[in-house]
């Protein structure tokens, strides 16, 4: 069994080392995969988002609708972001290194950012109603709490890992890498805040 074990993950890291892009697409499709299937199991619960949502959409079905846009979506800011890499970077920089740097970037922290919405799905899927989720984080203490640092650690993550990418593609300036990772994080975390809920 153990040989087994040791073999896959050879195999694992061969397969990131030779086809990168490759796996950087799959693992921002698995984060998506897993937000639609959270988004699945909130709307057959009947959960209805705590947040606004973009006028024009129907609260009542918005689960349903982001079971169908969350992975287009994920992959748009990824394409964005990278755009947004490229657009300021220097020349010399290759398109797959910046997407590779960019679904990095991206992916952890939108993972991050998913845990709060798994574990009301998981709560539903077991019974738990929506007023009653909303009453636990509604009051000021320790769960609102936890609940809103999940996400602002997650949108931190996302700058520092932004900015870290812009820094592989300006090598020369930190100044410029901070500035084209910050811009990169505000679209990512902006695109985020107002579709994700």
């Amino acid at each position: 069994m153990g040989t087994r074990a040791g073999t896959l993950r050879t195999r694992i890291k061969t397969f990131k080392r030779r086809h990168p892009m490759r796996s950087a697409a799959l693992f921002l499709g698995l984060v998506g995969a897993a937000y639609a299937v959270t988004a699945a199991a909130l709307a057959a619960a009947g959960a209805v988002p705590t947040a606004p949502v973009i006028a024009g959409l129907d609260v009542d079905n918005y689960y349903a609708y982001q079971i169908l846009f969350i992975l287009p979506l994920v992959y748009a800011v990824w394409v964005l972001t990278s755009g947004v890499l490229l657009a300021l970077g220097t020349r010399g920089c290759h398109r797959s290194q910046v997407l590779v740097a960019a679904a990095r970037a991206w992916g952890g922290p939108l993972l991050l950012a998913w845990t709060p919405s798994a574990v009301q799905a998981a709560f539903a899927a077991l019974g738990m109603g929506q007023a009653e989720w909303v009453g636990i984080l509604s009051d000021p203490g320790f769960w609102q709490t936890l609940y809103i640092g999940v996400y602002a650690a997650a949108a931190v993550w996302a700058v520092v890992r932004f900015v870290l990418a812009a820094r592989g593609i300006h090598k020369k300036s930190w100044l410029v890498a901070i500035l084209t990772g910050l811009a990169a994080a505000a679209v990512a975390v902006g695109i985020f805040v107002l579709f994700v809920r």
